[in-house]
């Protein structure tokens, strides 16, 4: 219910990105939050002692929503790397979308990667071979692997 409420005092502006810059009726915010609901409590979600992670089926891609427990931002690129390993697998490639800011969603300190399920799947663009180091380069910084 506390989603719900959230969702109903979101401001206009919430509403008519998604019917097309109208402002929907009553019955169509109550129907596009109802589904929002029903999305996210069907979802699988998975924890450990620092993330909650729920998983949503957007094929061809697996649709990674992280967040801490308490809420505070997160950038850890080496523990989403090991989410999106467990959860969906090693040799699956992910991407984190920097949207046009028409697309832009900032709601909370929610983080998302679209993961693509097809483990021989490459993104057209990124490093093509693997190199890693527990030594900086230069005067580059670089913790120890985990």
């Amino acid at each position: 219910m506390g989603i719900r409420h959230s969702l109903l005092a979101a401001p206009a502006e919430y509403f008519t990105a998604i019917f097309n810059h109208r402002v929907p009726t009553m019955q169509e915010k109550l129907i596009t939050i109802e589904r929002c609901v029903q999305a996210m409590t069907m979802a699988p979600r998975f924890q450990n002692d620092t993330y909650d992670v729920m998983v949503m089926e957007d094929s061809p891609f697996v649709h990674l929503v992280i967040h801490r427990h308490d809420w505070e931002a997160c950038v850890d690129w080496r523990e989403f790397q090991q989410i999106k390993n467990e959860l969906v697998g090693p040799e699956c490639e992910a991407m984190d979308l920097y949207p046009a800011e028409s697309r832009l969603v900032d709601t909370s300190n929610a983080y998302h990667l679209w993961v693509h399920r097809d483990p021989t799947f490459r993104f057209p663009v990124g490093h093509h071979h693997r190199m890693l180091t527990s030594t900086a380069l230069g005067f580059e910084k670089q913790r120890a692997p985990a």
